[in-house]
């Protein structure tokens, strides 16, 4: 199944080369003895040896696979729906790895597949509210931790890092510890109150100035808003978020009735005359402690690694792999399918964190055969003029990628560095030149 992970694609007939290779995958992908954890156990096993003493963020998020459009492809009750209730598909949701100093992908220390297959009631019908969390599917939020904390066991730290969705009770009450920390955007369903005072805090309240800061805010196509250069006001508070009601009235629910966390306000300043209608507006909740605008700052910067998972999403889906447009028949043979390609997108992800990084060596990512070819097509990859040939130092990932990124199209003289649909193309082209250097090596 090598070729299903080298080719940037999740279409099979893209990915073989003739009839019976194309059986053999759909063979392979239906298989009853294989499932997607199955697959994702080397990969885990793997990570697990390669963070060892790292300080690591991991960021966790869900995304949905729709296939509608080829509902007439599934048996009856193959496929539950999205979210939107009517559309068939399946949701994903994996937990990305880095490394907190450089932001370097190691990889995926969880990954859940979600068919909603055969649940035909809504949440009012099934007492939503009432259900403990182990039998809610939020619960995909608090074991993607678990399982992550047990295979990075032998890093040095670990900071989770998630969107409003995921800022759940249980999560601050079960999982931190001297190792282990949280970093969520509130989402203001439980009741926060000052350590102090005891009053309210809500989204209006007015909390403890530590000062400005301007980041750069990237372009994001969904809301059609342009990258900017953002002026945030940052503030802090020492709260405590209270035990929600439904959780008192739970039998046999041991949660604490308070928990202090630290909560980090960051609110764009927008200039009177500006067309800005989305405002940066965000309130950070962490167990860390923060008593200086620098390390209210670095908070602010972890949650910001939130975004590399959307990357990844995006590259999996049309501007990518087209995981989408998969015309696989079974549910079992699609959630195979997405773990193989997630593997794959990982390693695009990659190259796309590690683009400038100028102390990885290129062995962090590439194979021993795979550099060679680089080395071979290097020449060919410069121009004549000074600002076409690749200025980075020898033998590191900036240097290797630089040709990735060139065989990507990428031009040196383009205004934006390469991204994650450059790099898939030129991982594709690196692998052609690969294959032909293996058929016609010499033999020995």
């Amino acid at each position: 199944m090598g070729g299903l992970i080298h080719s940037p694609t999740a279409v099979i007939n893209r990915v073989a080369g003739d009839r019976s290779s194309v059986v053999g995958y759909h063979r392979f992908l239906k298989n009853e003895s294989v499932n997607y954890e199955l697959i994702m156990e080397s990969h885990y096993a793997y990570l697990s040896q390669k963070v060892s003493g790292t300080d690591l963020i991991c960021v966790q998020d869900t995304t949905e696979y729709n296939y509608q459009h080829h509902s007439g492809l599934f048996k009856g009750g193959e496929l539950g729906t999205i979210s939107n209730g009517t559309s068939l598909g399946l949701r994903v949701h994996p937990m990305l790895v880095m490394d907190a100093a450089d932001g370097f992908a190691y990889g995926l220390s969880s990954l859940q597949i979600l068919n909603r297959k055969g649940q035909t009631q809504d949440k009012h019908e099934r007492k939503y509210n009432t259900l403990p969390i182990e039998e809610k599917e939020s619960h995909r939020w608090l074991l993607a931790i678990e399982e992550s904390k047990k295979r990075l066991s032998k890093a040095a730290s670990l900071t989770f890092v998630s969107d409003r969705e995921s800022d759940i009770y249980q999560l601050w009450s079960r999982i931190p510890d001297e190792r282990t920390h949280l970093v969520i955007r509130s989402s203001f369903l439980r009741k926060f109150t000052d350590q102090e005072s005891q009053t309210e805090i809500t989204p209006s309240s007015a909390l403890i100035l530590l000062g400005q800061t301007k980041i750069k805010l990237s372009a994001r196509a969904e809301t059609r808003t342009k990258s900017r250069e953002a002026l945030l006001e940052v503030s802090v508070q020492q709260v405590w978020t209270l035990k929600p009601a439904t959780l008192k009235q739970q039998k046999n629910n041991h949660d604490p009735d308070r928990i202090a966390l630290t909560m980090v306000a960051v609110k764009e300043l927008i200039p009177p005359d500006s067309e800005i209608t989305d405002p940066v507006v965000w309130f950070l909740l962490t167990d860390l402690s923060v008593n200086s605008l620098e390390e209210a700052l670095k908070v602010v910067d972890t949650y910001k690694k939130r975004w590399h998972i959307e990357q990844m999403f995006r590259l999996s889906k049309q501007k990518g792999f087209n995981l989408e447009e998969s015309q696989l028949e079974r549910a079992c043979s699609l959630q195979n399918l997405i773990a193989l390609v997630l593997i794959a997108a990982i390693r695009i992800y990659q190259m796309v964190s590690s683009r400038d990084n100028q102390d990885r060596q290129g062995a962090d990512i590439f194979d021993q055969d795979e550099l060679e070819v680089l080395e071979t097509l290097k020449p060919g990859l410069e121009g004549r003029t000074e600002r076409s040939k690749n200025k980075n130092k020898p033998y590191t990932l900036a240097y290797y990628l630089w040709m990735i990124a060139r065989l990507g199209n990428w031009k040196p003289e383009d205004r934006d560095p390469p991204g994650p649909i450059t790099f898939r193309r030129g991982w594709e082209t690196l692998e052609k030149y690969r294959r032909v250097a293996v058929l016609y090596s010499p033999p020995g």
